[in-house]
């Protein structure tokens, strides 16, 4: 008799369920989910299956395990938590000199694992820093940060932040405290969280697009094109990307405002 095959994907869920278990969580977590579920597992019948018959399931197999572990593999079988690579090293950086992609921009990504955005600024340990012109998108640079200094009126966990992101125009982040998004904004960072994450060079083609178009003045000047102006607040370019910034003036330039609805219709920078 064929036993049914389990698809990768819900092997690795159920592996990392069964690794946050205490002890043999495998074995443990098997017969429970079998008895409990049925055969053949599949996606549907995990992301159905509830705590208390998690709990109570296996003659009470994991009635002594402590709430916030079973949640956590429960989190795991229902696909709530995402699985990923823990400390992942970081993608190696292109060489890069000044004057080689002229009208370009430099831009800030928080991440954790290869090149996705999937970290908040506030905990961010390293940045990826690109290079993002209307044609080419280059990974230049891998920061890390330091575990303290920057600027008084940070925060010390901002500023140490902020210190390594003194030639960017832009950051990108899967998440932004009001906080974080006010220092980025007092040292003209305009910041732009992206809850769904994703890939960052997927997110930096929609800023191409944006620049392909009609972006806002300050972004030309960012790129070395454009009149010579007083300095603009780059916050201005979409207020809400952020979710914490201030409204933008209702008498903001015409191509700055097509810029932030440009934004705002990406779903990843909504």
């Amino acid at each position: 008799m064929n036993r049914p095959l389990l698809p990768p994907a819900l092997a690795l869920r159920i592996g990392l369920a069964a690794r946050a278990l205490p002890g043999d969580g495998l074995r443990r977590l098997m017969p429970v989910l079998v008895e409990v579920l049925g055969l053949p597992l599949t996606e549907r019948k995990l992301k159905e299956l509830s705590f208390a018959r998690l709990r109570s399931a296996g003659n009470g197999e994991f009635a002594s395990t402590p709430r916030a572990i079973l949640l956590r593999a429960l989190g795991y079988l229902r696909g709530e938590i995402e699985p990923r690579i823990v400390d992942a090293p970081p993608p190696m950086p292109q060489p890069y000199r000044h004057g080689d992609m002229p009208g370009s921009l430099r831009v800030a990504v928080v991440c954790r694992s290869g090149e996705r955005i999937d970290g908040s600024f506030s905990t961010a340990r390293s940045l990826l820093i690109y290079q993002v012109s209307r044609q080419e998108i280059r990974l230049i640079d891998h920061r890390p940060v330091a575990a303290n200094g920057g600027t008084a009126g940070d925060t010390p966990r901002d500023a140490a932040r902020l210190a390594v992101l003194g030639d960017c125009q832009l950051l990108y982040a899967r998440t932004l405290s009001n906080r974080s998004s006010a220092s980025l904004m007092r040292a003209g960072i305009h910041p732009v969280a992206t809850p769904e994450g994703g890939e960052a060079r997927a997110r930096l083609a929609e800023l191409q697009e944006i620049l392909r178009g009609q972006p806002a003045p300050w972004l030309l000047r960012a790129m070395g094109e454009g009149p010579r102006a007083a300095p603009e607040q780059p916050t201005r370019l979409n207020a809400a990307v952020a979710g914490s910034s201030p409204a933008a003036p209702a008498c903001a330039a015409s191509a700055e405002s097509a810029t932030s609805s440009a934004l705002a219709r990406q779903p990843a920078l909504a």
